[in-house]
């Protein structure tokens, strides 16, 4: 964090890089580890903890949707607002090529569904009765995010608000590119400090924190979006080896903080894109 403020200090007026300081926050950073996993491990990809009393979750063609992504906040650092125990599950549509995200209407989980599963002691599906969902459709090419089961281990950090995102432009009270433009004349300037920030803020795969993009902002078109998801709930990262979203993209997830603190995870919005 102390180098990228000094890049900031370098390049930008003081009362700029003070204001940007501002929306300094923490966050979780994830790391994909070459570790054991089971059913209730922190992990990209695989088969995870599923109460019985719960329906596997599937698509409108009653398609079984796959696990992208499970947190156990038990194994995690706490961080404000989020569960401090429990599994918050990310299931989105291998079936779909926009694997389940519907760009018309971002929250809608039918294509991919989140659930949050507080006591983790009930009667579970197990690893043989989950992958016998998937048998009738063997024959059949799925899109597969996630290449192989991954155990995510998980740090405090920090960050700030300094990528083209709302955020931003909360904190600024202008966009990320009106800004650059305003405070940079020289593009060779403008473009050596946009590498530099991009080298050193990228939050990559984690919770919390602020997200980042390869097109734009999805809440920017509609200003009920960016007030009501307003908190980065998961982001998870290409990273060629394992995770790979369309060409070298990113998905993330979004949720209102009250929804959040009251351990609401019904209404969330999920986007993806790549470059």
């Amino acid at each position: 964090m102390k180098k990228l403020e000094k890049i900031l200090y370098n390049y930008l007026p003081e009362e700029d890089v003070k204001q940007i300081l501002k929306s300094k926050r923490q966050f979780i950073s994830l790391d994909l580890v070459d570790e054991p996993t089971n059913l209730y491990s922190s992990k990209i990809g695989g088969y995870g903890y599923l109460p019985k009393s719960i329906p596997y979750p599937t698509n409108e063609d009653n398609q079984p949707l796959s696990l992208l992504a499970q947190l156990n906040f038990e194994e995690l650092p706490t961080l404000e607002s989020f569960p401090q125990k429990g599994i918050l599950a990310f299931y989105i549509d291998y079936f779909d090529d926009l694997a389940g995200m519907d760009f018309y209407n971002p929250t809608n989980q039918v294509g991919f569904r989140i659930i949050y599963m507080e006591d983790l002691t009930e009667e579970y599906h197990s690893i043989s009765e989950q992958q016998s969902l998937f048998e009738p459709y063997s024959e059949e090419e799925l899109l597969n995010i996630i290449s192989e089961e991954t155990k995510l281990n998980g740090h405090l950090s920090e960050t700030i608000a300094i990528l083209d995102t709302e955020e931003f432009t909360q904190y600024m009270g202008e966009s990320y590119y009106d800004f650059i433009e305003d405070r940079f004349t020289d593009e060779d300037k403008q473009d050596e400090f946009e590498e530099l920030i991009f080298e050193n803020n990228i939050e990559n795969t984690c919770i919390g924190g602020y997200p980042f993009f390869t097109q734009s902002d999805p809440r920017g078109y509609d200003t009920k979006l960016s007030e009501e998801y307003n908190t980065l709930l998961f982001q998870l990262n290409s990273d060629d080896d394992i995770v790979m979203w369309g060409d070298t993209g990113v998905g993330n997830f979004f949720i209102n903080d009250e929804k959040l603190k009251n351990k609401d995870f019904s209404d969330v919005l999920y986007n993806w894109d790549c470059y």
